[in-house]
């Protein structure tokens, strides 16, 4: 398999094949990354942030995580897009939300079959959209605290820090969500289980 930069780089060269061979290889974890803030955008700022990778190519300088590089990118067009918006965090919108033909599953799939996911993704909505982007990046996407400080361009130590700040406030933001009240013990004991979780069931019913 052709390591990741290797195709970035064919792709910036006009290699239309090296392109699609890297989209296809983290489109839907990047469309999985926009799509519990900003569902209806989710799509566009995926093809941005594709873009804004190989637009990058010439100022890149840290090549040891293609990851850490991509994932740095899509978080800053999240929080170009919110800030461009002056959008304060909405309220999930559960149901109205209608499957992609990505196949990536929908929040209202999850809360189909977890009443526990529910909770889960109504707090990690209701977080600030730095700490909500860290935990992805950190559970979902595994990437390991110094491919995260190479993403945000920060020292590890302040990587450890702001996770942990993530983790307390999702914890808060669960805590108190109400109506939930019988499976907030569970989800509050394994909280880091329950967010690998959501992104398994994100990815239901994709080859």
């Amino acid at each position: 398999m052709r390591a990741d930069f290797d195709l970035l780089d064919d792709w910036g060269a006009g290699d239309k094949r090296a392109a699609d061979v890297l989209i296809r290889r983290y489109y839907r974890s990047v469309l999985r990354f926009f799509d519990v803030r900003v569902p209806a955008q989710a799509e566009d700022l995926t093809q941005k942030t594709f873009l804004a990778c190989v637009e990058s190519i010439g100022r890149l300088s840290d090549r040891s995580s293609f990851k850490a590089f991509l994932f740095g990118i899509a978080r800053n067009q999240l929080l170009m897009h919110l800030r461009a918006k002056k959008r304060a965090a909405p309220t999930f919108d559960f149901d109205d939300l209608n499957s992609r033909e990505t196949g990536v599953a929908t929040p209202s799939r999850v809360v189909a079959m977890y009443e526990e996911q529910r909770l889960l993704l109504r707090a990690l909505q209701a977080i600030s959209p730095e700490a909500q982007a860290l935990l992805q990046m950190f559970y979902w996407e595994q990437l390991s605290n110094k491919e995260l400080a190479a993403a945000l361009g920060v020292p590890v130590s302040t990587v450890t820090t702001r996770i942990s700040r993530a983790r307390k406030a999702l914890h808060r933001a669960a805590a108190e969500i109400p109506g939930l009240d019988k499976h907030r013990s569970s989800l509050l004991q394994g909280l880091d289980s329950w967010v690998v979780s959501i992104a398994d069931l994100n990815l239901a019913g994709v080859d």
